[in-house]
């Protein structure tokens, strides 16, 4: 029988502190490769180590690596089956990779672990509510919301209450502004936040003016598809802009959009108030928060107050809650005077026009219209299936029976017990599966290119594409909308008022959109030459031509400093378009 080794010569069963030490750094430095290749270095030693493994997930997480994530995610979990914040952080990696029926599975066994985690319950919400599942998902959020109504993460389930609330055709404008005022109120009492006193002595009305921008989406993301362009006109001579970036990835977007900036600080590691500091110490004027009620946002050091002049724009179609923000950017078409004033907590701004887009570099070219070639229409969506309401596959079903030979693309279902769901969900009307093909999440240029395969969009409601209209509309496809007065409502209308196709793709009946989409499945000459009119009036329409947004935006902005200069309240005014007088 062999003896045991001496107590120095054993081998310990966990790293040293030596080790955890250095792992700890390079993960708080954001060194992923090298944190990377310690942490399999570290775990051939110690291959049944949990937290290795959970935070070598994180950060394969961080890079975007989401496959190798989550298998390092599914280890620690196997390692560690009784810690329901491990077996929570599976179900977020999984809900990034799209599959949302799995993260549901992963999020409900970490709650019968701990059944009072906050972040847990909002994270479940939300999943629920891209799986279309509206009730649970507010079920969820309330639950973590009464947990603990002040804490960090009970601020993320308000986030992601909003973003429910917003998509469910079954909840009011007025319930939704609400909900607002509630975290409003939470945002000022519940975290026991007080404005910071500004003196802002020098008010001079035309000094140059430093503005701040602050978005966790300065990225490959939606919101760069709509700044960049007007980036690159902004008067930088009148204008000096700051941007407090809240993300840690770091592409080629993020790079493009560095330069445009004359200073740039990365803010997520910084608490609010450290970043309220920030702002104060760089002396912003105006703050521009590009978030509202979505992902990485900064709303509470908003709370603050940090800046004279605060505005909401782009990122969420709908009033931040917070009295500290005094105005919200929109333009005519979106959002006509009086329309919606009374659900917004800010003071609406009327811009000649709210939006431009870049479309992205060596997109395909415009192909003729499928139809052509194959005899039928092809109808299409590419929104995200949490805007996929039972109310919008009503309307489209009805399309569809009166139209028998269309059949429609369905993009961005990733989750195949979704998939199977929605096959349900068009077969109980009437509609059957062989006329359906859907496509999981794509890169963007497979996905653009697969605009050639469809005729034209049916647009979701209540909640319309955003982004997913200006890629159609760039790659020659025309969007049928259901107008629905909301902001997200309206973003169909605000398109297609940009390129001059209001009267025949914007429908404000069930009953006009069916007949919309039966004329045009009738018309499939004039479908085509609308295709190859669509790029050039993305890039020449005076509404979506950067400097005339830009234009508009830099009158704003002047405006609102003049009335501050000259001690006049915060109020809802229309920024006159070129040559007229203010």
């Amino acid at each position: 029988m062999k003896r045991p080794l001496p107590p120095q010569k054993m081998q310990s069963r966990q790293p040293s502190q030596d080790d955890c030490g250095r792992l700890k750094k390079l993960f708080d430095e954001n060194k992923n490769e090298e944190f990377v290749k310690a942490a399999r270095a570290l775990l051939v030693k110690f291959p049944k180590n949990g937290i290795i493994w959970k935070n070598l997930g994180t950060v394969l997480q961080r890079a975007g690596r989401l496959e190798e994530a989550l298998d390092a995610k599914s280890k620690s979990v196997e390692y560690l089956p009784q810690n329901a914040e491990i077996t929570g952080d599976l179900g977020n990696t999984l809900l990034r990779l799209g599959k949302l029926s799995e993260a549901v599975e992963a999020y409900i066994r970490a709650l019968k672990i701990n059944s009072h985690h906050v972040g847990i319950h909002s994270n479940l919400g939300l999943t629920l509510s891209s799986l279309g599942r509206f009730t649970e998902a507010t079920e969820h959020y309330r639950c973590a919301l009464a947990l603990d109504p002040h804490c960090v993460r009970a601020y993320t389930a308000y986030t992601n209450l909003f973003f429910t609330l917003v998509h469910n055709p079954d909840v009011s404008s007025t319930e939704v502004f609400q909900e607002a005022i509630r975290f409003g109120e939470f945002a000022m009492q519940g975290q026991g936040l007080q404005p910071l006193i500004h003196s802002h002595e020098n008010r001079d009305p035309n000094k140059k003016l430093h503005v701040a921008m602050v978005s966790g989406d300065f990225f490959n993301h939606a919101v760069s598809f709509f700044i960049e362009p007007l980036l690159t006109c902004l008067d930088k001579n009148q204008f000096e802009l700051v941007a407090y970036y809240n993300n840690t990835i770091n592409d080629s977007s993020t790079q493009r959009l560095k330069s445009h900036f004359a200073g740039w600080r990365d803010v997520a590691a910084l608490t609010d108030v450290q970043l309220v500091q920030q702002m104060a110490n760089d002396g912003i004027d105006i703050a521009i928060d590009l978030s509202g009620h979505t992902d990485k946002n900064r709303l509470l050091a908003f709370a603050y107050k940090p800046a004279p002049i605060q505005i909401s724009w782009i990122g969420y179609p709908g009033t931040t809650g917070l009295k500290a923000m005094d105005y919200y950017l929109v333009d005519s078409d979106w959002c006509p005077p009086g329309l919606l004033d009374d659900y917004f907590v800010e003071k609406l701004v009327q811009l000649p026009s709210a939006a431009t887009f870049a479309a992205p570099a060596n997109s395909p070219p415009v192909v003729d219209a499928p139809a052509l070639k194959n005899g039928y229409i092809t109808f299409g969506s590419f929104n995200r299936t949490s805007k996929l309401t039972q109310e919008t596959l009503d309307l489209w079903c009805k399309v569809l029976n009166e139209i028998p030979t269309s059949k429609m693309i369905v993009g961005n279902v990733s989750d195949e017990p979704l998939q199977r769901r929605l096959e349900k969900d068009f077969l109980r009307r009437g509609v059957a599966i062989d006329r359906l093909t859907f496509y999981a999440k794509k890169t963007i240029p497979d996905y653009l290119a697969l605009h050639g395969e469809v005729d034209f969009i049916l647009d979701t409601f209540p909640y319309a594409g955003g982004t997913t209209t200006g890629f159609a509309l760039w790659m020659g496809v025309p969007v049928l909308s259901y107008v629905w007065n909301t902001l997200p409502g309206r973003a169909g209308f605000g398109w297609a008022s940009s390129v001059g196709l209001t009267d025949k793709f914007a429908a404000h009946t069930p009953e006009q959109f069916i007949e919309m989409a039966k004329s045009w499945s009738e018309n499939v000459e004039e479908l085509q030459a609308l295709r190859h009119q669509l790029r050039d009036r993305m890039k020449n329409g005076s509404k979506l031509k950067p400097e005339n947004v830009t234009a508009g935006l830099e009158k704003g902005l002047r405006m609102m400093w003049e009335r501050f200069c000259a001690g006049k309240p915060v109020e809802s005014f229309v920024v006159p378009t070129e040559g007229e007088s203010l």
